[in-house]
């Protein structure tokens, strides 16, 4: 006997029979007594299709950035995606716009939605939000700046002292003795690593650091350019200059033409993060490489090893840089 007689009989389609007899039709009380009567009638005895194991969901991962429209932070986001995608895993992008009470807004809203879990690029010390996530066990990772916490996270943090030493050693090895620093904000770890760095290079080579230029200010063109017009000003004027931030570095060199300022004859110039359109700069920019692929796929591993075992050992992981030598510093006679 089939199916199909069983529905001849009781007068339903086939499939209502299939899908009643498999427990996935509920059926009103005549309906169900023809097709029980149908069955016995005809003895059909019913095979329940496997069903298929429900796909698991892929559990989502919120990711926070200072912003995007630096290219530093777009990058390491989009390879932060690609990362978590080969772990099987999605993610939710937010920017912060630099805004403290946003990065709080952003670390409530992923527990609120349930998110797996939290890769932290910020630029604040201190978080309570993202404090009282972490003290509740929300699988964390904390990437680039330090935070406060009352209780250790898993971090990943670029070599940024040994990127500015190579930098800042470069310089001094093609003979300049006079270099300025030029960064962001000084309150966050990357740029204090990033001076100390600078700092010791000098002290090894009998330089005093408080004799050079220091202009910090934040993280864009605007203050590279603004920069430029202080070096140019100032009554120490270096031959060279350390940039702690490709975003800053452009600026200057893009404002260095409308100055009059020719690099690397009138100014070397060595950034920091070789940011996609460094390389495209005239002249190129000699500068720190920044791993980005690397990194993201560290911080995913580490937020992927957090949410299957919670209860494994912290680890923080230091990833190391190295220089990409351009056109933009030359030596002292050039």
């Amino acid at each position: 006997m089939s199916i199909q007689q069983v529905a001849e009989i009781a007068s339903v389609s086939p499939s209502t029979v299939s899908r009643y007899l498999n427990g996935t039709l509920t059926l009103s009380g005549t309906t169900r007594e023809r097709i029980d009567a149908a069955v016995q009638q005809t003895g059909y005895v019913h095979k329940p299709r496997a069903r298929r194991a429900a796909k698991p969901q892929r559990p989502v991962v919120a990711i926070i950035v200072p912003e995007l429209t630096n290219p530093y932070f777009a990058v390491l986001a989009e390879e932060m995606i690609a990362a978590a995608d080969q772990q099987s895993m999605s993610t939710l992008v937010f920017s912060a716009a630099y805004l403290a009470q946003n990065e709080s807004r952003y670390v409530d809203l992923a527990q609120q939605l349930g998110l797996a879990g939290l890769l932290y690029v910020g630029t604040t010390v201190r978080n309570p939000a993202l404090e009282r996530a972490h003290r509740t066990g929300f699988p964390l990772v904390v990437v680039d700046e330090p935070q406060e916490l009352s209780l250790e996270s898993h971090t990943v943090f670029q070599d940024d002292y040994s990127g500015a030493f190579q930098a800042v050693s470069h310089l001094v090895g093609l003979g300049h003795r006079d270099i300025g620093f030029v960064t962001g904000s000084m309150e966050m770890r990357t740029s204090q690593e990033r001076y100390r760095a600078y700092c010791d290079v000098l002290r090894s080579h009998g330089l005093d650091p408080a004799a050079q230029f220091r202009g910090a200010g934040s993280f864009t063109e605007e203050h590279g350019a603004t920069a430029l017009a202080q070096i140019l000003a100032s009554e120490r004027r270096p031959t060279a200059v350390f940039v702690a931030s490709d975003i800053i570095a452009v600026g200057l060199v893009v404002a260095a033409k409308s100055m009059g300022v020719r690099i690397p004859h009138d100014l070397s110039v060595v950034g920091y993060d070789d940011i996609p359109g460094a390389r495209y700069l005239s002249p190129p920019l000699t500068t720190v490489r920044s791993p980005l692929a690397d990194t993201a796929r560290a911080a995913v591993d580490l937020i992927a090893e957090a949410i299957g075992t919670p209860d494994a050992a912290l680890r923080h992981i230091v990833v190391p840089v190295g220089m990409a030598i351009r056109e933009s510093a030359g030596s002292l006679t050039t």
